[in-house]
């Protein structure tokens, strides 16, 4: 019995281990369900350790009536040393036959999308992101929330 318990146990901790190892994780939802250029996403994301890869990670909880294939998002990233960035990102969040992408279930979908993978952050500090509704439309109905993620990988930066 007691054998079977302490092989349980560290089975229990090698799993838990093997999960991912988020720096940041935050997640909004919207009111009515509808973004607006108003609802502007702010993260400041803290990074200690240059010494290892990063993956960025949207996740997108949405309605199935969602009238897009699509969603376009600005993202504007300010660097430690006050640098920077902005980019137009399309995240599909369906196939050309307008199948759903991720997992529905009753009158919400979820589909988590990696904007960057292997992301180098060359300087320690805080990164801030914002990150906006870039569609043609003010207000985006169907989008119940959003998330953004920073997961430390496991491999080193080359540098």
């Amino acid at each position: 019995m007691k054998k079977t318990l302490s092989i349980c146990l560290a089975l229990a901790f090698l799993l838990s281990a093997c999960g991912p190892n988020y720096v940041y994780n935050d997640q909004t939802t919207f009111e009515n369900d509808t973004w607006t250029y108003q609802a502007i996403q702010q993260h400041k994301v803290e990074i200690k350790d240059t010494t290892f890869l990063y993956n960025l990670i949207i996740g997108v909880k949405h309605s199935p009536e969602y009238a897009f294939q699509n969603l376009y998002v600005k993202i504007k990233t300010v660097f430690p040393n006050q640098e920077k960035r902005e980019q137009v990102v399309s995240l599909n969040l369906a196939d050309g036959s307008g199948a759903w992408y991720g997992k529905c279930s009753g009158k919400t979908c979820r589909l988590e999308i990696p904007i960057q993978q292997n992301a180098i952050f060359e300087q320690p500090g805080t990164y801030q992101f914002s990150i906006e509704q870039y569609m043609r439309t003010e207000k985006v109905e169907g989008v119940k929330g959003l998330s953004f993620k920073v997961e430390k990988t496991v491999a080193k930066a080359e540098k």
